[in-house]
């Protein structure tokens, strides 16, 4: 029998039926509303600053930036870097795969590169009528601006091969990770409790050895952000 590398093994992973599956809209982080308006906030209170610390056109250059900083910045990081997650997860008998996803219209990216580009021309216009000194204090707005000029959906993709033992560790509610001899670091999950019985028996069915481990991670952390199930989609 042909002994297959990783890659080969990972390729057969992909191409055989799942023997179950399940998808999930995620909240990712409960506290991301309160994050934009205290990113909001902040970037009006630097522009305020700004605009009384330097004189002249260069505190409004500055202030402006800020304020296009928040602007932009909050409602980015609500709606496209906090936005919903779409959780796809399958198990066959050599392993398990997953797909993630953030579920945002493409109109979404489309506006968000035409205002990076906006916000680049900004940056240009004060670099050349302003000075250098029309972006301190206000850089974030302008590395912002490049970075989102591409900015699209890249779909995540991971796995995790079976190699005869399996250990599931039930991390905070909902997170959970499993780990193989090969794989000590973990593959990430997501499970509902209503499907939590039947994806174990699948597991140990295609493993010698299984076992459960509940581990509190989080049980000392104030702001860890906590994923939350919106929909239950199969």
């Amino acid at each position: 029998m042909k002994i297959l590398d990783k890659a080969q093994q990972i390729e057969r992973l992909y191409a055989i039926p799942p023997v179950y599956e399940w998808e999930l809209i995620v909240n990712p982080d409960h506290g991301r509303i309160k994050i934009a308006y205290a990113s909001f906030g902040i970037c009006i209170i630097l522009a305020v600053v700004s605009f009384f610390w330097f004189q002249g056109n260069t505190g409004l250059i500055a202030a402006g930036m800020l304020i296009f900083l928040g602007s932009c910045g909050a409602p980015w990081g609500r709606f496209l870097i906090h936005a919903d997650k779409r959780h796809y997860y399958a198990i066959n008998q050599y392993g398990m795969y997953s797909t993630s996803e953030q579920i945002i219209p493409e109109i979404a990216y489309t506006i968000v590169r035409r205002s990076a580009w906006v916000g680049c021309a900004i940056c240009v216009f004060a670099a050349i009528f302003i000075g250098p000194m029309a972006f301190v204090g206000a850089g974030g707005a302008a590395l912002m601006s490049f970075a989102m000029t591409n900015f699209r959906s890249v779909p995540h993709k991971s796995q995790c091969l079976f190699d005869g033992y399996a250990k599931l560790d039930h991390i905070d509610g909902i997170v959970y990770e499993l780990c193989t001899t090969n794989y000590h670091y973990g593959f990430d999950l997501m499970i509902p409790e209503s499907k939590l019985t039947s994806i174990i028996e699948v597991i140990k069915q295609y493993n010698d050895i299984f076992e459960e481990e509940f581990v509190d991670l989080y049980k000392d952390s104030k702001f860890q952000a906590q994923p939350i199930i919106l929909e239950i989609v199969r």
